[in-house]
């Protein structure tokens, strides 16, 4: 019987200090550890883990990089748990869709599908939810629009700003991080656009804007869809999505 022959395949091993630092973030998970939480000292996780102190010091530098934890006592050298903010979300998910567009896992078209999901529903929740002080941010983002001196980049900053400010507008935090974290996507892959071509960035984002200012859902969220299918068409265009 012939034996198989396996192909070659390197695997990375994690160091001491990283294998720590996932056992407390394992930790924070499970909620033995919460939000707030002060650790112990780096001396007495040193002994509790069975590793020198300045390994125990290497997995803290891991876990402040990733804002797990934060110094709260810089004389006594504390650390506590951190508050985990959308924007931390945000940043993680953007560095994931960037490392599998690299790496082809996933393709525009599959962002461009996860928008539709999303963003038209949360155009209707957003004009449901929003508030007396989201309304003044909607007005604002409608006069810079009428504007008639825009630029293609005027145009493509006011966009991200409405995107930005619609999911913000559903007070669902979690909302907020997935659509903040693919419009820095689209911030970063952003075709070059010529000026007699901007004509598309805008299509039909005054009507969502004017039907959330409304608290019309269905207008809010068939506006969404249009404008959508307008962003999706100049793409196209510009071969960003086949």
């Amino acid at each position: 019987m012939e034996k198989l022959m396996l192909p070659s395949h390197k695997v990375e091993l994690l160091s001491i200090p990283e294998q720590i630092a996932n056992s407390i973030k394992q930790m924070i998970i499970e909620g033995k550890i919460k939000r707030g939480d002060t650790l112990p000292s780096q001396l007495s996780l040193a002994k509790y883990f069975g590793v020198s102190r300045p390994t125990m010091k290497e997995a803290f530098t891991y876990l402040v990089d990733s804002r797990v934890i934060e110094p709260y006592n810089s004389q006594l050298g504390g650390y506590r748990v951190s508050d985990f903010l959308p924007e931390d979300v945000s940043n993680n998910i953007h560095e994931l869709i960037m490392l599998s567009l690299h790496s082809k896992t996933i393709t525009h078209p599959d962002i461009f599908e996860l928008r539709k999901m999303i963003e038209i529903p949360s155009a209707g929740i957003a004009a449901l939810k929003r508030t007396d002080k989201d309304l003044i941010l909607l007005e604002s983002c409608l006069s810079d629009i009428r504007n008639k001196e825009l630029s293609a980049e005027d145009m493509l900053k006011i966009d991200a700003t409405v995107h930005f400010l619609l999911a913000k507008c559903t007070h669902n935090p979690l909302t907020e991080a997935i659509m903040n974290a693919i419009i820095m996507t689209y911030q970063k892959n952003s075709p070059n656009i010529l000026e007699e071509e901007k004509s598309y960035i805008l299509i039909g984002i005054t009507d969502v804007i004017e039907a959330i200012i409304e608290k019309d859902e269905g207008k809010a969220k068939k506006a969404m869809e249009e404008h959508l299918y307008y962003s999706r068409t100049y793409l196209q265009i510009k071969r960003l999505i086949s």
